[in-house]
C-alpha cells in the first residue's frame, strides 16, 4: 500500500492505496488584488482568495508546476506562463515579471515578498491534518505498515519521524523537506516532483 498526503486528492489513486491529506488550509482575511500580473506556486492561493476573480482572469499569470498551470487554466485563466517545476524557477530580475500580486500561503519555498515590485497577498493559513496523521499512525501500530509514503511538507515529515522508526517504509518527499528527512528513520528516502509520483 502508499499513502498519499497531499492536500488536493490524486486522480488516479490505484486499488488498495490510500490519500491522507495531512495538511489543511484555512482562508486568512486578506485585501483585494490590484489588477496587474499575478505570481502564483500553490493552487490553493487562489482558492482562498475572498474576491471575485474575474477582473483578474486577462491578468498575466506566472506559476511553477504543471498542475497549477492546468487548474489555473481550468479556473479560466487565459493568460499563464509555466516557469519551470520550482519556485527557484521564477527568476524575478531576469524576467520582465514585475509589478505583480503574489498570492501566497504561510508556508512557501522561497519568499517573492523581498523583491522590488511585488506585492504579497497571504490568502491563506496550512496546519497539520491531526485526523490523517493519526490514520497513518494506526496504520503503523496495527502493523498495516506502508510500503511506501508521498510527502508534500516537511511539517508532515517532522511529525511522520515523532511516531518512531520507519524501517520497512519508503519516503518519497519534495525537495523542500530534506533538511528536515532523519535518513536513518527509513527504509529508504527519494525525493520527487509532485505529480510525478
Amino acid at each position: 500500500m502508499n499513502v498519499y498526503t497531499q492536500i488536493n486528492e490524486p486522480k488516479d489513486l490505484k486499488p488498495g492505496d490510500k490519500w491522507l491529506p495531512c495538511l489543511i488550509t484555512k482562508p486568512k482575511e486578506h485585501r483585494q488584488a490590484w489588477q496587474q500580473p499575478l505570481l502564483v506556486t500553490h493552487i490553493d492561493a487562489v482558492k482562498h482568495y475572498e474576491y471575485d476573480i474575474v477582473p483578474l482572469l486577462d491578468q498575466h499569470v506566472h506559476c511553477i508546476g504543471p498542475k497549477t498551470y492546468d487548474r489555473l487554466k481550468d479556473m479560466g485563466f487565459t493568460n499563464v506562463s509555466l516557469h519551470g517545476l520550482y519556485a527557484e524557477d521564477i527568476r524575478i530580475n531576469n524576467m520582465p515579471i514585475t509589478p505583480c500580486t503574489w498570492l501566497h500561503g504561510d508556508r512557501y519555498s522561497k519568499d517573492f515578498s523581498k523583491f522590488t515590485g511585488v506585492t504579497a497577498i497571504q490568502t491563506y493559513t496550512t496546519s497539520l491534518n491531526d485526523a490523517s496523521l493519526s490514520e497513518i499512525q494506526n496504520l503503523v501500530t496495527t502493523n498495516n505498515i506502508p510500503e511506501k509514503i508521498f510527502v508534500y511538507s516537511s511539517l508532515v515529515v517532522e511529525r511522520l519521524q515523532t511516531f518512531g522508526a520507519w524501517p520497512k517504509t519508503e519516503l518519497h518527499h519534495v525537495e523542500s523537506c530534506e533538511p528536515k528527512v532523519e535518513w536513518d528513520k527509513w527504509l529508504k528516502t527519494l525525493a520527487f516532483y509532485p505529480g510525478e509520483e
